[in-house]
């Protein structure tokens, strides 16, 4: 009797779960109807437009009124930016004409989406991001108005009001844009605001100077993601790059961007540093190790070729790679490392021979 009691909740479980997808599909596909919908009257009322523009005439006064009554929901908002963004490579100058007309409802949405929930926002300010990215709509009252949506604690909504100022955004702006994302209530990763650094489209000197003149007023962690952009960016910091290097009081991940640095734009100072580093025993500093062993190939002279050689014999599998690496790098031949091929160090041996027959192979296949 209990196997079969059992066997009903069982079949009632799968029963219930076949009804809950069945009306989910119904209620997917009313969704995506209506969504259709309005896009296709949203599209008619556009095209209208458009024709307009193609006759030499401006946008009409009562269609912007309209876009700021219905834009200010969300479904409309959503059934707009298809829209656009399936039809305004058809016809871009009137599509772009179109667009820079219609920024006072831009503005006046900016505002509104300003005070509703965060996933709300946070979708207009991807709206914005998408809809800027000719830098026709830069607005010095748009950028202050991003800044709010910036504040709010919601990484969705952070991270697209950012891309939208990286499009259109001063540098002073985007400097104030990330020290208030820097207040360490949402986790925004270096990674993706290095990123974003590099999307922007202005003029990346003028960013660089406005970020480096304020980079003691961010945490670490977007400190090293300013030093990473600057590294894709400018070879103009090799002095401050190399004071962060020997700072012994500096963040170690700070450090680490520094010596990346100094291996990318070699600068002659730090020359003797990054020996000492591959040098270092240390089985606690590999990182350092690492990273000075893969910035020397950006170096010459025997004393490279010979610290990197006495790096093959580490203990730590990344400083033996990246030494062989630079080594390949630095076009070393078999007859300089005779004494670590024909040696009794098997891991350094096999390490050595290993990028050295991927050179071999690499040539062979070009």
């Amino acid at each position: 009797m209990k196997v079969e009691f059992m066997i009903y909740i069982y079949g009632a479980v799968c029963a219930s779960m076949i009804v809950f997808n069945i009306i989910y599909n119904l209620l997917l596909k009313g969704s995506e109807s209506r969504m259709q919908n309005r896009c296709q009257k949203m599209r008619s009322k556009i095209n209208a437009q458009i024709s307009r523009l193609a006759a030499g005439k401006n946008v009409e006064e009562a269609h912007l009124q309209e876009l700021r009554r219905k834009l200010s929901h969300i479904n409309h908002l959503m059934a707009f930016h298809q829209v656009l963004q399936e039809d305004m490579e058809k016809k871009p100058d009137l599509y772009r004409e179109y667009r820079h007309q219609m920024r006072p409802v831009v503005i006046y949405m900016a505002a509104v989406y300003r005070d509703k929930e965060n996933m709300q926002a946070g979708y207009f300010a991807y709206f914005l991001s998408c809809y800027t990215a000719d830098k026709q709509m830069a607005m010095d009252s748009l950028q202050d108005i991003l800044l709010d949506y910036v504040q709010k604690s919601n990484l969705y909504c952070r991270f697209n009001a950012l891309q939208a100022l990286y499009h259109f955004g001063t540098p002073e702006t985007i400097a104030k844009a990330l020290r208030i994302a820097d207040d360490g209530s949402v986790f925004l990763h270096e990674k993706l605001i290095t990123e974003g650094l590099l999307s922007y489209t202005g003029d990346y000197h003028a960013l660089i100077e406005e970020l480096w003149k304020n980079i003691m007023r961010y945490s670490p962690h977007t400190q090293l993601a300013i030093l990473n952009y600057i590294r894709f960016r400018s070879g103009e910091y090799q002095r401050e790059m190399y004071e962060i290097m020997m700072d012994k009081k500096a963040d170690k991940e700070l450090c680490l961007a520094a010596i990346r640095y100094c291996g990318k734009y070699p600068y002659e100072p730090a020359y003797g540093p990054l020996l000492a580093f591959v040098e270092d025993k240390d089985d606690t500093k590999w990182e350092f190790a690492t990273v000075a062993a893969s910035s020397l190939a950006s170096y010459e002279g025997a004393a490279v070729i010979d610290a990197l050689k006495e790096a093959l014999h580490s203990s730590n599998w990344y400083v033996r790679y990246a030494a062989a690496q630079s080594l390949e790098h630095l076009h070393v031949n078999y007859g300089d490392v005779v004494d670590i091929t024909a040696g009794s160090d098997r891991y350094a041996r096999e390490m050595l021979m290993y990028r050295l027959e991927s050179r071999k192979l690499q040539s062979l296949e070009v």
